[in-house]
């Protein structure tokens, strides 16, 4: 009995050593940490140590779901779902709650231009949520980087209108190849470049 008791005992330890270790930073502590006057230069040295990024105030749940619409002749579809101490591969032992996007864009002809909505890898997606700047979220966007089809999307939702959702990517602005991207002043990013809404289905 005396080493079932300490067996049970010594089990409950191990289990308990991988969660005693893990140091939970929230959401909000990480975005108002980009706003100290010293960010730039010192970081955030108490938050160093933060293993798993929680959304504790559950700001992420009101972009999940379906949403669509249409600018210049295209139509938009984004499908956010909302992903849990989810970690790349576990790089850096970092976890983050975050919206991870699919999307399909057609043409005004119903030609479909764009489509990740039955990929079923979330890495594949290539459409990744990294954290709020003051009323937006912000999400990283590639399709193409030879052409700089690729960016960072803010996603905001109207206070007054929760089922309205204001679109705006930002193209990165790097070097791109001429060799495998001839046409790169006349390339049409995947997204537009200026502010558009989507409703939620």
């Amino acid at each position: 009995m005396k080493k079932l008791i300490l067996s049970y005992l010594l089990m409950l330890f191990i289990a308990n050593m991988g969660t005693a270790q893990e140091k939970i930073g929230t959401l909000r502590q990480l975005e108002e940490c980009t706003h100290r006057p010293n960010h730039q230069s010192e970081g955030c040295p108490d938050l160093d140590n933060i293993t798993y990024v929680k959304d504790v105030e559950n700001r992420l749940d009101k972009f999940v779901g379906t949403w669509t619409g249409t600018y210049n002749g295209k139509t938009y579809t984004f499908k956010l779902n909302k992903r849990v101490k989810f970690g790349f591969g576990q790089r850096n032992g970092l976890y983050w709650d975050r919206l991870i996007g699919r999307m399909k864009v057609q043409g005004a002809n119903g030609e479909v231009l764009y489509n990740t909505l039955s990929e079923s890898n979330d890495s594949n997606t290539y459409f990744h949520g990294d954290n709020f700047q003051r009323n937006s979220y912000i999400m990283d966007f590639i399709v193409n980087t030879y052409c700089n089809d690729s960016g960072v999307v803010f996603l905001r939702i109207y206070d007054n209108q929760p089922n309205k959702m204001k679109v705006l990517f930002d193209r990165d602005r790097t070097w791109y190849d001429p060799k495998k991207c001839p046409n790169y002043e006349t390339y049409e990013t995947t997204l537009p470049q200026v502010s558009f809404v989507l409703t939620k289905q």
